[in-house]
């Protein structure tokens, strides 16, 4: 215990982590704040889905409708109060040269009336959109959607034909949505909000990259500890000295768990503090709200927002290990933290690049792809149907699996080596 505690004091009083910590926090709730001009959106959309529920149905349309052509009388009053002028609907004013010239300079209207006017453009809107957006969902075509993208990335011979088995399971997936009407649902419109980039995407992905940084330097730093400052020679002779690693690696496991959680934790409450989701965590990530390119996203399971996010956060903790051992690995191969951390990312870029030089036609491509380096690309679409070469609704389990078992063995075999290696 005594040499543990040893160990966490030099992470705890390593200025760079703490100073790298800090700046990492900060920068994600920068990002965060500098979004933030959406947040009253939010918080309209949630008071609309406490009222009206998330399903997205007739009778739900039809009640939205009817408290729109309340809002119309209400609104004409406001109206004919300042301009002696009504409107035939609720876009007519937003297009009307008085909503236009008076919202932004000189305006007649209180805070009041501007926040009314918000709202109940916001419901007029979703009344309309939910109609169109389901109906353009359920007419979407998985087999054409198929063969643009075999086309695009220009696969042929057997791994075509893979692809294409791959889009079939995907579009008996899709059947399953629209028979569970996992897609009627509201939520943040997609293509206006792009929470689901912002969150999902930007927020994770800044963070699997921060969290990346700082367990690379920490595992780099505490293994190599002694051969940086000299010390090997004497640790390493004693008769505990070589098994020192193990508890050197649980160490930096509780390290990395811990760095995780820390950055994770605090981003994600700033980012819950600062935006409103109190009423969209049971909705499916399936809704057609979170629709925000050409092609929405799809997953292969039925996960609410709630479970996406936590699911999300034990990829993260699982990956972030998974780094934690490839240091480890590679620490124990050069004697040297600060060679260990460019050779990391070295490691990193080769393993990106590597799929890209094997030709289309040949199935290696596919299993290139099971890399934990290419998994953290795109956290947005964990679980999601993604492009053609990684359509396979267990991606993300066998490569997290493929890869513990990998860094596994791996650091068993450099501790065995290193019991026997020369320590000068």
């Amino acid at each position: 215990m005594e040499i543990k505690l040893h160990e966490i004091k030099k992470i705890v009083t390593s200025p760079i982590v703490l100073a790298l910590t800090i700046v990492f926090i900060s920068f994600n709730i920068f990002v965060i704040f500098n979004n933030s001009y959406i947040r009253n959106d939010l918080k309209l959309i949630n008071n609309i889905i406490y009222e009206f529920g998330y399903e997205i149905n007739d009778e739900v349309i039809k009640t939205m409708k009817e408290k729109n052509i309340r809002n119309l009388n209400k609104l004409n009053d406001i109206t004919m109060e300042k301009f002696k002028n009504s409107y035939k609907s609720i876009e007519d004013f937003f297009e009307s040269e008085e909503y236009q010239n008076n919202i932004y300079k000189y305006s007649v209207f209180t805070e009041n009336e501007k926040e009314f006017f918000n709202e109940i453009n916001l419901l007029d809107m979703y009344s309309t959109l939910a109609i169109d957006l389901v109906d353009s969902y359920e007419n979407i075509d998985i087999r054409q959607i198929a063969e643009q993208d075999i086309k695009a990335y220009g696969l042929t011979g057997k791994t075509s034909e893979i692809t294409m088995k791959k889009y079939i399971d995907l579009e008996n997936r899709f059947e399953e949505i629209k028979e569970n009407a996992e897609h009627k649902n509201f939520f943040f419109f997609g293509k206006q909000y792009q929470t689901h980039s912002m969150f999902f995407g930007d927020l994770f992905s800044y963070c699997i990259y921060q969290i990346m940084i700082l367990v690379v330097l920490i595992t780099s730093y505490l293994i190599n500890y002694e051969f940086d400052n000299k010390t090997n020679l004497v640790v390493y002779s004693t008769k505990r000295g070589r098994e020192n690693d193990k508890d050197k690696l649980i160490i930096c496991i509780v390290s990395t768990f811990i760095i995780s959680t820390l950055i994770l934790g605090i981003t994600l409450l700033s980012y819950f503090i600062t935006f409103d989701y109190s009423r969209v965590m049971n909705v499916p990530i399936n809704s057609v709200f979170n629709w925000e390119n050409p092609k929405p996203y799809i997953s292969w399971f039925n996960h609410t927002i709630l479970q996406r996010i936590v699911v999300s956060i034990i990829v993260v903790l699982v990956v972030s290990i998974i780094f934690t051992g490839i240091t480890f690995i590679i620490s124990k191969l050069i004697k040297s933290s600060y060679i260990v951390f460019f050779v990391f990312f070295i490691v990193f870029g080769i393993n990106i690049i590597i799929p890209s030089l094997v030709g289309t036609n040949s199935g290696l491509i596919m299993y290139l792809q099971y890399d934990v380096f290419s998994l953290i690309l795109n956290p947005h679409m964990w679980f999601m149907s993604k492009d053609p070469l990684i359509i396979n609704k267990y991606y993300e389990v066998i490569t997290l699996s493929s890869w513990i078992i990998i860094v596994v063995l791996g650091s068993l075999s450099v501790m065995k080596r290193f019991k026997k290696q020369d320590i000068s």
